[in-house]
Order: structure tokens, then sequence, then C-alpha cells
């Protein structure tokens, strides 16, 4: 699987998403011990001269990569299914187990059953088992192993001339053939038998206590995060459904405060008592209004429920409209605004291009002094679209630099080029550009002027 295969569909909990990302864990893991399985056959029969049935030991291995093949296709379908269960995942697991432990039975006892070492190998599958699952189900795979144990030593004991593959080692010295590399037949004698079987079982029982004990308290753990995050989720949706409507119930009567205001200076003659007043109202009812407007941008990319629509969108397009809507701004301060556009359709939400190019517009209008210029460019055909904004402005000192995509952040210098700002401008334009799957970068220097640079997957890549 790949990075992506392995994240958990986001409509699953905290904890279901962790039990998802395991199972690929647990997938690729399994694809690494197969892998050294067959080193260290390799290692064993050819440095060590070890002997063994090693055609069925490779056949073993051969199953154990076409399961763990059929697995990752299983894990891949679950990932793309929607309104994926816990369920199925769970049946993963278990099945997974399942074929590990039977896996292990069979190869423990193709390279010489309980006269083998690695024998220790079934502890593995039961680690895992108590990662998965409450600490009784892990019980039960414990059961299951020893079960397996005692049915290989017990059956190796019973039917030692036909089941048994023994284990030789060829000496050191030379010598007519190879040489049992343990006592020799001591698979048929069953005080050794009964040591392995009682050991191995004590210790696969006592593994999942151990094990199961210390997951157990770590998935009550996952379990408070997880409604730790359901609560703080459930926060946010009151916090922005609280910010949309009172911003919505602010923005009816400051427009209309705004607008006598502006009728009331148009009567009044420019020398006219109260006229300065009126202007500086004015100005701080428009100050109100952009604090109302990035609100309402800021709690509607806030809020989980409201799904942003993607369609095919000419980013040359939108950004071509919102510059027209400050060409007027930048006249009035006498700033030189240029805009460059060619064709670049990206798989869009039209809304959300829309703020990201009014905030970075309107931000470098706003902190760029008369006469100065602001330059906005939009390529698509060498490559990513992507959309550029740069400006002669006051600049961006170095240490605010790392915090200026921060919510509500405003530094020193900007705070005295402009004395209002809400802060949320290029924290809305981050957000943007993360919902598209894309990025934004920014250069600047003090005194000499900013760049922002978004840029966007191509349309055949993000569809």
């Amino acid at each position: 699987m790949t990075d992506k295969e392995q994240a958990a569909p986001p409509d699953l909990t905290l904890t279901e998403q962790e039990l998802f990302q395991r199972l690929g864990w647990f997938t690729q893991v399994r694809w690494g011990a197969g892998v050294c399985a067959i080193a260290f056959m390799a290692i064993g029969w050819h440095l060590f001269g070890v002997r063994f049935s090693w055609a069925p030991a490779l056949a073993v291995v051969a199953a154990l990569f076409a399961y763990n093949l059929v697995f990752s296709v299983w894990a891949r379908q679950l990932y793309r299914r929607r309104g994926i269960r816990k369920s199925w995942i769970t049946t993963l697991a278990h099945a997974q187990i399942t074929c590990d432990l039977l896996a292990t039975a069979a190869l423990v006892h193709m390279i010489g059953g309980v006269e083998n070492h690695f024998v220790i190998l079934f502890l593995f599958p039961i680690m895992v088992a108590c990662e998965f699952f409450p600490m009784r189900t892990a019980f039960l795979y414990a059961t299951l192993a020893a079960v397996l144990i005692n049915f290989i030593g017990w059956g190796e004991w019973t039917f030692y001339a036909t089941a048994h593959h023994a284990l030789a080692v060829i000496p050191v010295h030379g010598g007519p053939s190879p040489a049992p590399l343990v006592a020799a037949e001591a698979a048929s004698h069953w005080v050794f038998v009964l040591q392995v079987c009682v050991a191995m079982t004590f210790a696969v029982y006592t593994t999942v206590f151990i094990t199961g004990s210390i997951a157990a308290r770590l998935r009550g753990r996952e379990e408070e995060l997880a409604r730790a995050h359901r609560d703080l989720k459930s926060l946010e949706q009151v916090k922005s459904q609280f910010m949309r409507k009172t911003s919505h119930e602010l923005r009816a009567p400051i427009g209309a405060m705004q607008s006598l205001l502006k009728a009331a200076v148009g009567q009044m003659a420019p020398e006219a008592p109260g006229r300065e007043l009126v202007d500086r109202c004015i100005r701080r009812s428009e100050s109100t209004m952009d604090l109302i407007d990035d609100l309402l941008r800021y709690s509607r990319l806030q809020a989980s429920a409201i799904q942003p629509r993607f369609e095919p969108v000419d980013l040359a397009e939108v950004v071509r409209i919102a510059a027209d809507l400050f060409r007027t701004q930048a006249e009035e301060k006498g700033i030189q605004l240029e805009v460059r556009t060619e064709p670049a359709v990206l798989l869009g939400d039209r809304d959300g291009l829309t703020d990201l190019a009014d905030n970075l517009i309107s931000n470098a209008i706003r902190y760029t002094l008369t006469g100065g210029r602001v330059t906005v460019e939009v390529n698509g055909r060498d490559g990513d679209p992507r959309l550029t904004v740069s400006d002669t402005g006051i600049g961006i000192p170095p240490d605010d630099l790392p915090r200026i995509f921060e919510e509500f952040f405003r530094g020193e210098k900007a705070k005295q080029a402009v004395q209002h700002g809400t802060g949320l401008g290029m924290t809305i334009a981050k957000r943007v550009a993360d919902m598209h799957g894309g990025r934004i970068e920014v250069a600047s220097e003090v005194g000499r002027g900013t760049t922002f640079r978004v840029y966007f997957p191509q349309l055949n890549r993000r569809a």
C-alpha cells in the first residue's frame, strides 16, 4: 500500500482510523517477515550447514506472500469504499492473524517442529492480536496458538516416523552424513515434547496478559482522546455557527449605517462642520464590514458540514474579476495594478478561489504605499496552475514570516502601516490553498515588497 492508501478514510472515528492504519502497517511487516524467513533459511543452510525440508518450507513462505497480496487488495478496496464499517476492518484483522498462526504452525512443522527454537515465532501473531482486539479475544488467539503448538508436538510424537521433519547439521570437521542438531530423536521423547509444549503454552498466555494489559491501557487513552476530539469538533461547529450567525446579523445594520453616512456626507459642503467626523465614521464602518466579511469567509471554511463544490474553474477568470473589484481602490491610492493572466483550469471551489484572490490582492494594495505597484499573474501553460501576487509595499520582517498564516496574527509593522485589520486574510488564503491540495509560498524583503505564490494541482491529476 502506498502512503495515501495507508491513510484511513476520513469518515471513521479516530480509533477506527488508527485500527485501519495498523492493518496497513501489519501488511507491510508481513512482506518483511517473509523475506526474513527466506534469508534465515538460506543463512542456516549455506553458512551453518543446517539441513531441513527446504521445499515445503519455501512453499509455506510462498503461501504467506500469496495471502498477504490478497489482504493488500482487500485493504485497498476497503479504503476506496464509501461508508466503510468497523466490522469490515475487524474481519480483515481476524483473517490476517488466523492465517499468520496457521502459516507459523506450518513453517515450524517443516523446519524441525518442537526441536526448532524458532517455535517462539508463535508469540508474534499473539502480540499483534493484543494490538487489535480486547484481552478476551487475544486470549482466544492464545488458546488457538497453544492448540497448534501442542498439535505439532504431540502429533509428531505420535507419528514420529512419518510426520516429523528433523533438523540436522553438517559436522564442522566433516563426516559421513549430517548429524542431529539437537539430541537424537528428541521429538520422540515425551518428556522433551511436554517441556516445550508447556513452556510455549505458558509463554503465549503470559504474552497476552502482559502485552494485552499495556495495549488495554493505551486503548483506553485512545478512547479518551477520541471523546475529547469529538467534543472539540462539536465546540468548533458551535463557534462557527455563532460566527456565521453573528456576522450575518451585523452585516445588515452596518451596511445600512454606511449607506446613510455616505448619503449624509454627500449632502454636506466640503467645509461643513462635522464632515470630518462623518468621514471617519464611514472609514470605521468600512473596516467593520471588512471584519464581518472576513469572519463570514473564515467561518465558512471552518464549518466541516459545508462541503465545497469542486468543478472545473478557470483561475484566470476568477483573478481578473477580483482584480477589477479592487482597481478603483488601487487608483485612489495612486498604485499601479498590473494583471497578466493566461488560461489555467483547475478543479476547485469557485467561492473559495474568489476568497483567496480577494485576500491576496486586497492585502497587496493595502500595504503598498502611494506610487507603488501590485502585479498579479496567473500561469498555466508550463505545468501546474499558479497564482502570483507581488507588491512593492512595506514588506514582512523575517521574524513575522513564520506566523503570517496564523489566525488573527498581525505584525507590528503591519499595524503601524494599517491600523485596522482582522489578521484573517492570510489564514483564509492558506485554508483555501490546502483545501485544493495546493501550497502557498511567500518571499518578502522589508521596504521592498512581498510576493505570494500559490501552486495548484493540474485538473487531470486532481480528478
